[in-house]
């Protein structure tokens, strides 16, 4: 019987798991989870019982859900964890207002090219516009005609 392969793979399914709590996508978790699977298919493949590879299905569930629960909660406690996670809330920290009304009207250049969102300078502000129609070319002259929120929109001068 292959218990050591039965074993390595089912090991790297659970640490892969605890990996992928903290890495995004679910890659690692689903390649995990995969290694268990046909961990569980050799054992069937083994012993041809039913009842036993059900049993090591449940087993190999439960190992992945306490090797989660482990990274979890104790994984930020640890170097790593801490260098990863955020241990401050942020007071005081707030979404950018709305633009008031009085932009209409002011000129400026684009900066980046318009195509519709990019960059321009109005009044020695960087501020991310977008053109009314069409594109408008870097370095091309610009005024603000109409504020939606925090959206600048712009039209490019003669």
């Amino acid at each position: 019987m292959n218990w050591m392969m039965i074993v390595l793979l089912t090991v790297t399914g659970m640490v892969l798991i605890a990996v992928d709590f903290y890495l995004p996508g679910f890659v690692l978790g689903s390649i995990g989870v995969v290694l268990m699977l046909v961990a569980t298919a050799i054992y069937y493949s083994d012993t041809s019982s039913v009842d036993q590879t059900i049993m090591l299905f449940c087993a190999e569930v439960a190992l992945g859900i306490g090797a989660g629960y482990v990274s979890i909660k104790y994984f930020p406690k640890t170097t790593a964890g801490k260098k990863m996670i955020l241990a401050e809330t942020q007071t005081g920290a707030h979404a950018q207002s709305p633009q008031p009304s009085n932009w209409v009207g002011r000129e400026g250049v684009a900066q980046t090219i318009l195509r519709p969102a990019g960059v321009a300078l109005v009044d020695g502000k960087r501020l991310d516009v977008v053109a009314e129609s069409g594109m408008i070319e870097s370095g091309s002259p610009i005024r603000i005609i109409a504020v939606h929120e925090n959206r600048l929109t712009v039209r490019k001068l003669s």
